[in-house]
């Protein structure tokens, strides 16, 4: 093979159907040129490496992106999963069915405290709704009771119209009635502010009271029912206790409180009502000495319409204490409660005394 030197260069020759690196380098001495070299290197054994590089980009870059692909849409269901399962959860609890948790979700990232998040807002929506539902049950069966009584007295009075009625009797019959329409009219009259304090559309008006004056008030609307209950009332205080707060809902707690250590004494016994102040914080104590509460019965007592002793007493409305709750933590406050069967019951009122 026959090649031109070309001074310094490199080149690709092909010749009889090969190609041929060429390189042409002039070596000098001392200035002169003393030889020209030529240098051939084949280029079939680059050609064929090249050309298997090649087959393997073409087979492997599709099958590269074929397993992405794949692996890809795996990897996304497996993440997707639990969305899927939060989207199904959700569809059954828009068909009614709040017992609906989502399951299967093992995972500590993100999605798995969305989950956890999502079945803890669950826990507490239908213990809500199961809250609601009792509401409305009780409420129904607490109304229809008085209804019942009113209806069968008017009926059995007009039945008897135009004849000759015992005045006792009839005197009777109408104390019935007015008695169980105010039974009625409270029910309504604490369910509509209790209604109207959960969402938010009581306003307080709160100025500065003298607490002690508000349960020495009370202390003596109450007394006429602690001497036929036998029951003495014990409150002493020589020193005015002032505070903000509202003076109704103030005085219809403590109506509420010393009515039901009232109710529930015994005959001989006590109920003494004492206050503490302290720096930013007024306590009201109200203690008895009657038949107590059972230690079941204690962590339901706010509820609404709740009775420990259901037979007991149908007089009251069994949302009392419901509403107590509510106008102490309108207030800021909390309540303590401790009772031993038998032997009595304490209440404590923590306020804000400022």
């Amino acid at each position: 093979m026959e090649v031109s030197y070309k001074k310094d260069t490199i080149r690709i020759v092909e010749s009889g159907g090969q190609k041929w690196l060429v390189m042409d380098e002039t070596i000098s001495k001392e200035g002169l040129e003393v030889a020209q070299v030529k240098v051939f290197s084949s280029l079939n054994s680059v050609e064929k490496m090249l050309n298997r590089v090649k087959l393997i980009i073409l087979f492997s870059v599709p099958a590269y992106f074929l397993i992405t692909i794949i692996g890809g849409l795996f990897i996304a269901k497996k993440a997707l999963q639990p969305i899927n399962q939060i989207t199904k959860t959700a569809k059954i609890i828009g068909r009614g069915d709040l017992s609906s948790r989502i399951a299967g979700v093992e995972s500590h990232d993100e999605v798995g405290e969305l989950s956890e998040t999502f079945n803890e807002m669950l826990d507490k929506l239908e213990e809500s709704f199961d809250k609601e539902k009792r509401f409305a049950s009780d409420a129904s069966h607490e109304l229809r009771t008085p209804v019942a009584i009113i209806m069968a007295y008017s009926e059995a009075l007009l039945a008897e119209l135009g004849t000759e009625k015992n005045s006792e009797d009839l005197e009777k019959s109408l104390l019935v009635i007015h008695k169980e329409s105010e039974r009625m009219n409270s029910i309504i009259s604490q369910l509509l502010m209790l209604s109207r304090g959960f969402e938010g559309k009581y306003k307080l008006v709160k100025e500065e009271i003298d607490i002690s004056a508000v349960i020495e008030n009370v202390i003596e609307q109450l007394e006429d029912m602690a001497e036929h209950e036998k029951i003495q009332l014990m409150y002493k205080t020589d020193t005015p206790i002032f505070m903000k707060a509202d003076q109704s809902l103030i005085t219809h707690m403590m109506l509420n409180f010393v009515e039901n250590a009232i109710k529930y004494g015994v005959n001989g016994g006590h109920v003494w009502v004492d206050t503490v102040k302290r720096e930013d914080e007024l306590i009201i104590i109200i203690e008895d000495d009657g038949i107590g509460i059972a230690p079941e019965h204690l962590n339901h007592i706010f509820e609404r319409f709740y009775r420990a002793d259901q037979s007991r007493d149908r007089s009251g409305t069994g949302l009392g204490l419901s509403l107590v709750k509510w106008i102490v933590g309108e207030h800021g406050g909390n309540i303590e409660v401790s009772s031993q069967p038998g032997k009595g019951t304490t209440f404590e009122v923590h306020l804000k005394s400022n």
